[in-house]
């Protein structure tokens, strides 16, 4: 029988039973790894059989919303079974038959699949919390879907990914939030949810053994493996935490819940009936460290690695594979230095031909990062080095070049001398790569994608790519930041070429007249027909592709095949805002980056708002990207930290400088909406008087189009809605194997003032005692000490401190304000603007900088790779207290990636940290290490924090306005 004959007769009313497992002595030498033949799973022969005579199964199962009772069938036996299961909507618990067929080729999961047969397609909503199901007609040669149910399985309980058995039948879907496994079942008839069993914490994949005898589920908190049996829905565990710690890559830490972060699965698939040859492939999320810093810091864009675990179906301990760096990405900075990048935020896989291919965001965090502009001002006193006659004009000094080699190695370019903007340092960040891995060596190599379109001369790079699935031999990544699938043409193992001779990319866009931003999410390509499916997160719908055209299947004129998987909210609604604010953060086109061709975005650092854990070089020194699900208490939004580790940023709207700098793009404060973007749409903020950037009045005011202040206001209102998407981001929760005896006597360690007394600094709802203290604005913000009394330049902060101790002020010089204690340097907003203003009250001293095991090696250096960083004996001394929301999966910690591990958070080297002037008697040893470790694992949004310190003697904020 030939492969495709197996799907014969599917969509007939006999379809459910068709290699179905069930008891009875043929499901025996089925489940014993029989050939697969007529009599072995096909309902349509003659001789198939779902007999259940020789042997009883008992179960009982609590149905969810919509009623119903379920079981657990299993594989023949003489003994009686039982299981329990717990129903979702209309459905019922337990285990239920389960398929025997074959997978046609290697399985992985994904947001969207697509049944052996072709006829059904099933797409998660993962804002909505329901899960789509599809029938696909081919009927006039092209795919045309119709959606046949969208299930509810919980609001708010994130379904991530799907994964369809080997007949089509059934498929499995995991609930991030829920933290749950659930079937579909039926999904060519009437479909229904099924059994729901809890996995761990925050899983982001599942994928099924090809012969159906395992459901394989990632646990991205609890570093560990979900293997459910699908006739029992019973659960083991695979743990992946001392696999890592095996790599001796994070230092000397006993193996814990919360060390390896897995977050992609794929399963080999020989064509055999049996799985025990099979192996699971399993991506790393984050990178690790190989090396540490040298001391000029240039080794940090290749002294990381990925990582690939590997498991064997039959068992044994899981081994790691190493995801290479890339030593020349092929692009060099604007000192024609060349750039390296490691594969981070490994994020999907799939298997062709013995090969897996690893998707992930590559990082080049060495400096010089964004646009470079020599001779960049905001007054003419910042030209005094470019000679007498030289002025500060529109952001940039005249006579600051003569030729275009004075404005940089390469690219540069001076005209009547006045240096060009210098975009080259914006395409050497973040790098959509691919890692492909020969799985007979367990070698692997890392190339970079952007280089290979770039030479395409593509208008277009896969940025932030977010599944790969392969047809014929040719590979197709998703990729979410550019609304497009890009094609990759591979030989061996070793990728070819790129696009095609119709185009460099399938655009997911019907037209020029199509702005919806869809950010696609998953890819699910066809078995023998020349098409794909891509579920898209921004609109909620899923697209065909046809292959043969590269392109949006249908008729390319008025017939697009895309087909609503959800409904959209409600245009204005709260829903519709974060959703567009959602979709601005996520995306590389448009005004977001250089020329719209997606080379950067906020999410290439901050991947669900959250954090790629990389210390990038930037202006203030070296910095780890901070995790977003702490800029706002989760049930005050109003409650606001204040910005960066160095308290530079105030707003939301602050960051349209990283989009115009780091990015290249255009922004989205501007006073005209040219087609496409232009950067004299640029509202000129630092031009305001007062200038509106950073900490210097009010960014949020000028891209408010609705503002009635007297500065001109933006044409958009993309801002509020980023910020609307930021309130409304998760943070992980915690792993489910922490030992709460452990947990507890951490919480006291926490909070006792006697011992770590940790609330001094961290306590509040944000789980930080920053916050956002002063109503913005011009008067509040202004800059000088002879603005208004009430402006927090002329603000003391030594003034009435209760005992606060001295130890933890950021800086200590003569007299201000008739004050002896502290100087000219104690206020509240500090530093000249834009590029030394901070908020210095909030900066915590705490020994800190340049502190770092010798396999770390933080070097303290700026973006120019020269100038020493902030935060040591200069006026911003100390940095801004982070949240503890998600320390889970934040690691290594610290404003420079200083500690590997928590662990190493509370080693002796950081006694400046956790005995600092606030907890001077506290040394914790190895019991309260592991309690504090257990503790801070646990903080998530469910647990209760400790009320925001008041200043005294134990810490506490001492920020104020009046």
């Amino acid at each position: 029988m030939t492969r495709p004959e197996l799907w014969k007769g599917r969509g007939t009313a006999k379809r459910g039973a068709l290699g179905l497992r069930r008891v009875g002595a043929v499901a025996l030498a089925c489940a014993a790894g029989a050939a697969l033949t007529a009599s072995c799973g096909d309902s349509e022969s003659p001789n198939a059989t779902t007999s259940t005579t020789s042997s009883t199964a008992a179960s009982t199962g609590s149905g969810g919303e919509g009623g119903g009772t379920g079981g657990g069938a299993t594989t023949a036996t003489t003994a009686t079974t039982s299981t329990t299961g717990v129903g979702g909507q209309g459905g019922g618990g337990g285990g239920a038959a389960y398929c025997v067929q074959t997978a046609p080729r290697e399985t992985r999961g994904s947001a969207i699949a697509l049944s052996p047969d072709e006829s059904t397609v099933v797409a998660v909503n993962r804002d909505v919390g329901t899960v789509s199901v599809f029938h696909v007609d081919y009927g006039d040669g092209q795919p045309a879907l119709t959606r046949t149910a969208e299930l509810d399985v919980g609001a708010g309980s994130e379904p991530w990914q799907v994964a369809i058995d080997g007949c089509g039948t059934r498929a499995y879907v995991v609930l991030r939030r829920d933290q749950q496994l659930v079937t579909i079942e039926d999904l060519a008839g009437t479909p229904t949810t099924g059994a729901k069993v809890a996995v761990g914490s925050e899983p982001t994949a599942v994928a099924i053994s090809p012969n159906n005898q395992h459901v394989y589920v990632a646990n991205w908190v609890d570093g560990t493996l979900s293997s459910v049996d699908p006739a029992t829905m019973a659960v083991s565990t695979i743990d992946l935490n001392g696999t890592l710690v095996g790599t001796n890559l994070i230092g000397a830490v006993a193996a814990r819940p919360g060390l390896a972060h897995p977050r992609a699965i794929a399963i080999t698939n020989n064509g055999d009936a049996n799985d025990d040859d099979e192996s699971v492939l399993v991506t790393e999320w984050y990178a690790q460290r190989t090396a540490p810093e040298s001391a000029d810091g240039k080794n940090s864009d290749t002294n990381k690695v990925g990582l690939l675990y590997k498991v064997a179906v039959s068992g044994g301990a899981p081994v790691a594979i190493q995801l290479p760096p890339v030593l020349s990405t092929g692009f060099v900075d604007h000192n024609n230095g060349a750039t390296g990048c490691f594969p981070n935020q490994v994020g999907a896989i799939s298997i062709d031909q013995g090969f897996a291919y690893v998707t992930s965001t590559c990082a080049s965090p060495v400096g010089p990062i964004g646009v470079f502009q020599k001779g960049a001002c905001t007054s003419t006193a910042g030209c005094a080095s470019f000679g007498v006659g030289s002025v500060c004009s529109a952001g940039v000094c005249t006579l600051s070049c003569i030729q275009n080699s004075d404005c940089a190695s390469v690219g540069g370019s001076c005209s009547a001398g006045v240096c060009a903007a210098n975009t080259t340092d914006v395409k050497t960040t973040t790098h959509p790569a691919v890692s492909i891995v020969d799985l007979g060596a367990g070698t692997a190599t890392t190339t970079v994608l952007d280089a290979l379109f770039a030479a395409k001369t593509s208008t277009r790079m896969p940025h932030r790519p977010a599944d790969v699935g392969f047809f014929n031999g040719f590979g197709y990544v998703a990729a979410t930041g550019a609304d497009a699938v890009f094609r990759l043409v591979t030989a061996g193992g070793v990728i070819t070429d790129v696009g095609s001779a119709t185009n460099n990319f399938i655009n997911l866009r019907k037209d020029s007249a199509d702005t919806l931003l869809r950010n696609p999410i998953g890819i699910a390509t066809g078995f023998t027909q020349s098409f794909a499916f891509v579920a898209n997160d921004g609109s909620r719908d899923v697209t065909a592709l046809a292959f043969n055209v590269q392109a949006i299947a249908g008729n390319q004129v008025d017939d697009f095949r895309i087909a609503e998987s959800s409904a959209l909210p409600a245009s204005g609604s709260q829903e519709d805002k974060i959703l567009r604010g959602k979709r601005f953060f996520g995306t590389g086109l448009g005004r977001w980056s250089l020329k719209g061709e997606a080379w950067g975005s906020c999410a290439a650092c901050h991947e669900d708002g959250l954090t790629d854990n990389v210390t990038w070089y930037f202006a203030r020194g070296p910095r780890q990207s901070v995790s977003l699900d702490g800029s706002f208490a989760s049930k005050d939004a109003t409650d606001q930290r204040i910005f960066n580790w160095t308290a530079i940023f105030d707003e939301v709207a602050d960051f349209e400088g990283n989009i115009r700098g780091v990015s290249g793009g255009v922004g989205a404060i501007v006073s005209a909406l040219s087609s496409p973007p232009a950067n004299t749409d640029r509202i000129n903020t630092a031009a305001e008087v007062p200038p509106q950037q950073g900490l210097q009045g009010s960014s949020t005011d000028v891209a408010d189009p609705l503002g009635q202040s007297a500065h001109p206001h933006s044409k958009l209102a993309d801002w509020e809605e980023v910020e609307a998407y930021i309130q409304s981001i998760r943070s992980p929760r915690r792993p489910t194997g922490l030992v709460q005896a452990d947990v507890d006597a951490g919480k006291v360690l926490f909070e006792d003032p006697a011992k770590g007394n940790c609330v001094g600094c961290h306590s509040g709802a944000k789980w930080t005692i920053s916050t956002v203290f002063f109503p913005r604005g011009d008067i509040a913000n202004a800059a000088t000490a002879d603005a208004a009394t009430t402006s927090l330049s002329n603000q003391d902060w030594s003034l009435s401190l209760n005992g606060f101790p001295a130890a933890l002020f950021p800086i200590k010089t003569a007299a201000f304000g008739g004050t002896a204690v502290l100087g000219t340097d104690s206020r509240m907003r500090f530093g000249s603007p834009p590029a030394s203003e901070q908020i210095q009250c909030i900066l915590r001293p705490v020994g800190t900088f340049a502190v770092s095991p010798a396999a770390v090696g933080v070097v303290e250096l700026r973006q120019d790779m020269v100038t020493a960083g902030q935060g040591n004996a200069d006026n911003g001394r100390g940095f801004n207290p982070p949240s503890l929301l998600g320390l889970s999966v934040g690691a290594p910690y610290f404003h420079a990636g200083n500690a590997r591990t928590l662990e190493e958070v509370l080693d002796a080297m950081f006694v400046g940290h956790h005995t600092s002037a606030i907890a001077q008697v506290f040394v914790p040893d190895a019991t309260k290490t592991k309690q504090l470790v257990a503790y801070l694992l646990s903080i998530d949004e469910d647990e209760l924090a400790p009320p925001l310190a008041a200043k005294n003697g134990s810490g506490g904020d001492i920020c104020s306005y009046q």
